[in-house]
């Protein structure tokens, strides 16, 4: 076995700095997670009183001007990368999504999303795994019709992306995320919901009255039933296991929980939670 690259962190709750051994050329970022755009009108008028509803209940997440700003902030930056990690509107409405996707049209950077768990649900709607799977192609402007699991490689590093909106990990995106680990490059992993670590579990159960976490060992089913989690398939497990033994995983970045939040995972990688755009 040869000798685990090299990679230190250095960060705030707004900023990271990364070094990772012999990368090729310097990356810059853009992290943005849960802006909870809700921009809706007559074209989905089957959910219009649902969303409004729900806007009304959550008026602090309705800047929806904020979301372009910051991706004009992002040419203005030099960014080479906009990482878009899921809850980007509240509901998967017309209007929503070509409000965001015009923002990001105007973008140099390179733009890479995975979906979060409002991205595709519409409030009133009951389902999860098949709810999502309806909805996907709804945002296939964002997603580029590779929902579930995708890859990109910029400056050496891997940027891998998965779509844990559903609290699970399926056998096809654990297969995938050990395709991409197994050629050792530097990979960073881009989800939605975070892994559960002894950190980051107190936080969110002080914040949520749950452990709304992937992966967490001590989630009770009750709760599960209440988030519609589900109890941890095997493949999650696995897929917890196999992130947290990766030694060239240099960072995960997620959202969710509407707090900024670092801690260690596995013996490179740093989880930066982000806070809500």
């Amino acid at each position: 076995m040869g000798e685990r690259m090299r990679i230190t962190h250095s960060w705030t709750d707004d900023t990271a700095t990364i070094k990772v051994e012999g990368l090729e050329a310097p990356v810059t970022m853009l992290h943005v997670t849960d802006p909870h755009v809700g921009l809706v009108d007559e074209r989905d008028s089957d959910y219009l009183q649902a969303c409004e509803a729900f806007n009304d209940k959550n008026k602090v997440l309705r800047r929806h001007d904020a979301f372009p700003e910051m991706m004009g902030n992002a040419d203005d930056l030099e960014i080479d990368v906009v990482a878009l990690t899921g809850d980007i509107v509240s509901f998967p409405s017309q209007a929503a999504i070509e409000f965001v996707s015009e923002a990001l049209s105007k973008l140099d950077a390179e733009v890479l999303y995975t979906c979060g768990n409002h991205d595709w649900h519409f409030p009133g709607l009951d389902g999860r795994e098949e709810l999502r799977e309806k909805w996907w192609p709804v945002l296939n402007r964002l997603h580029g019709g590779e929902p579930e699991f995708s890859v990109r490689e910029r400056g050496g590093i891997q940027f891998m992306l998965l779509d844990d909106s559903i609290y699970q990990i399926s056998e096809a995106q654990l297969d995938f995320a050990r395709g991409v680990l197994d050629n050792g490059k530097p990979t960073v992993l881009l989800t939605h919901i975070p892994m559960s670590t002894a950190t980051l579990r107190p936080v969110a159960i002080e914040r949520w009255e749950a452990p709304i976490l992937i992966g967490d060992p001590d989630w009770g089913p009750n709760s599960r039933e209440k988030w519609e989690a589900g109890e941890d398939r095997q493949s999650t497990v696995e897929f917890v296991r196999t992130i947290s033994h990766a030694e060239n995983l240099v960072a995960v970045f997620c959202g969710h929980i509407h707090f900024p939040h670092a801690d260690a995972l596995g013996p490179t990688a740093i989880q930066y939670v982000g806070a809500p755009a």
